[in-house]
């Protein structure tokens, strides 16, 4: 009996020895510090901001404003008409932006990319980045666009290079173009009205006095 207790006692001493000590593995793996890497570190120092100027994108007749719209109804206002692939669209030159870094943060080399309607129509490489607080100037392109709405987006660090405090980097317009870009006579293919003034009906005037003949009477 005495041998039969023994053993039992040590067996229980044995379990609670055992959970002791996985329950302070436990505590101790709980608050063990998180290892910082090297992501970690940039997030904590100063970060860029890469965006445009406020003044918008700049067309030929002027900025236009982000998220602005933009009508183009003068056919001087086009470079050149029937161009691009299918010869129905009208050039604009100069169109541009500028961009600037407003975080604390140098950025790395970028790219922005301008779409029209969702097709991309150029890119801007700007491989040496850009040091925080600076800008640079007016950025000038070419651009194609069709007979009638038009949506213009530029995409600042296109590629998800650079790690900023923002990363919300798109900004857009809409230019409505009313010239007849593809030769056909229409505009967006209903047809202009037509030009010259109406002609006013011709008013006549009252029928002319028909002349009287005097009679002469004989005398006696």
């Amino acid at each position: 009996m005495k041998t039969a207790f023994h053993r039992s006692s040590k067996l229980a001493l044995a379990a609670t020895a055992l959970t002791l000590g996985l329950g302070l593995q436990t505590a101790a793996a709980q608050i063990q510090p998180l290892p910082q890497g090297p992501a970690e570190t940039i997030l904590n120092g100063p970060l860029p901001d890469i965006i445009p100027t406020t003044i918008g994108l700049v067309m030929k007749t002027g900025p236009v404003a982000w998220g602005g719209t933009q009508v183009l109804d003068h056919p001087l206002h086009a470079d050149a008409t029937q161009v691009g692939p299918q010869k129905n669209m009208c050039r604009f030159f100069p169109v541009a932006y500028r961009t600037h870094n407003k975080g604390t943060g140098n950025a790395g080399a970028f790219v922005t990319k301008t779409y029209r309607d969702g097709t991309l129509v150029q890119s801007h490489n700007v491989p040496g980045g850009l040091p925080a607080k600076s800008g640079i100037d007016w950025h000038k392109f070419t651009i194609d666009l069709k007979e009638g709405m038009n949506v213009i987006r530029v995409v600042f660090d296109a590629n998800k290079q650079v790690a900023e405090t923002d990363e919300q980097n798109t900004y857009s317009i809409r230019v409505s173009v009313k010239i007849d870009c593809n030769g056909d006579g229409k505009i967006g293919g209903v047809a202009g009205p037509q030009g010259g003034f109406k002609q006013a009906p011709v008013e006549h005037g009252p029928d002319p006095v028909k002349p009287r003949r005097l009679r002469l009477k004989p005398r006696g």
